[in-house]
């Protein structure tokens, strides 16, 4: 059986609206990418390695996932003296890598004393962009917004203006050294795989390449 690269998602027939599935890539070099997601962040798994056929058996075998972090870039700010500003540009990053970063509203910008409780806070609006008012004193600033990761840094002596990418929480990373089996029953098209799994028999299709 041979195996046509790109990547395949789990599909129950149209008009079916799916709370939890997986998707899996893979590449010429024998290395895979796979997410097991859910509605709840907290349930889902994802993670990369190398993969190996074996007759109709899928072996992929997990390999450490480096914690993705934000974009940052970062240009001094000029405000007037005696006075401490930064201003964000949050976006949000594209899961795939592909797709530009999009604006991320209603994220939440928060400057922190030294003992971590937040002494200013500011919100993003529609386009992505907020302006905090920084009091003196502030150790460190924080972006959050739910399903994304949080970006941390220390706050600058000077006002600077931020571009943030912010990287999506796509779960729990499969630990190092795990593997797993995918049966496979056939591969009815190379669009189509077929996977057994207990006694589902789960549809894969393999999505179009970007032109």
């Amino acid at each position: 059986m041979q195996l046509a690269t790109g990547c395949y998602t789990e599909t129950r027939g149209p008009g079916v609206v799916l709370l939890t599935g997986q998707t899996l890539c893979l590449a010429a070099n024998h290395t895979f990418a796979y997410r097991y997601w859910s509605d709840n962040v907290s349930s889902s798994y994802y993670g990369q390695g190398v993969y190996h056929l074996r007759g109709n058996k899928l072996h992929l075998r997990f390999e450490a996932v480096p914690p993705a972090a934000a974009t940052t870039v970062a240009r001094p700010l000029v405000t007037p003296p005696d006075s401490l500003y930064m201003k964000f540009l949050v976006l949000a990053r594209s899961p795939a890598g592909g797709a530009s970063p999009a604006p991320l509203p209603y994220a939440t910008i928060a400057a922190h004393a030294e003992s971590g409780n937040a002494v200013a806070s500011a919100m993003s609006d529609t386009a992505g962009f907020a302006v905090l008012r920084v009091p003196h004193g502030t150790r460190w600033l924080s972006v959050q917004s739910l399903g994304f990761g949080i970006w941390r840094q220390e706050c600058p002596p000077s006002s600077t203006t931020y571009r943030l990418e912010l990287p999506a929480n796509q779960g729990t990373p499969y630990t190092a050294g795990t593997s797993k089996v995918l049966h496979l029953v056939r591969q009815q098209s190379p669009r189509t795989l077929l996977v057994e799994q207990g006694e589902a028999r789960i549809v894969f299709k393999r999505e179009p390449s970007p032109e």
